[in-house]
């Protein structure tokens, strides 16, 4: 089992990303969730992942010192 980064976690291509990789691998998904489009979407995306002990969720600004 491997552990991956997955930047923009939230977005359409991390969130499938992370979806093909979750089942055999520990995903840690980064995403800052900012409202350049729909956050209830990015939401959504992330609540599909609540059920994988897989996945951990950090909230988080890459540009942030």
């Amino acid at each position: 089992m491997k552990t991956i980064l997955i930047t923009g976690a939230a977005g359409f291509i991390g969130s499938n990303l992370a979806q093909a990789l979750v089942s055999d691998n520990k995903i840690i998904g980064f995403d800052n969730v900012n409202d350049y489009y729909d956050v209830n979407l990015k939401e959504y995306r992330l609540s599909q992942f609540q059920s994988h002990e897989n996945f951990t969720f950090i909230k988080g600004d890459l540009t942030d010192k």
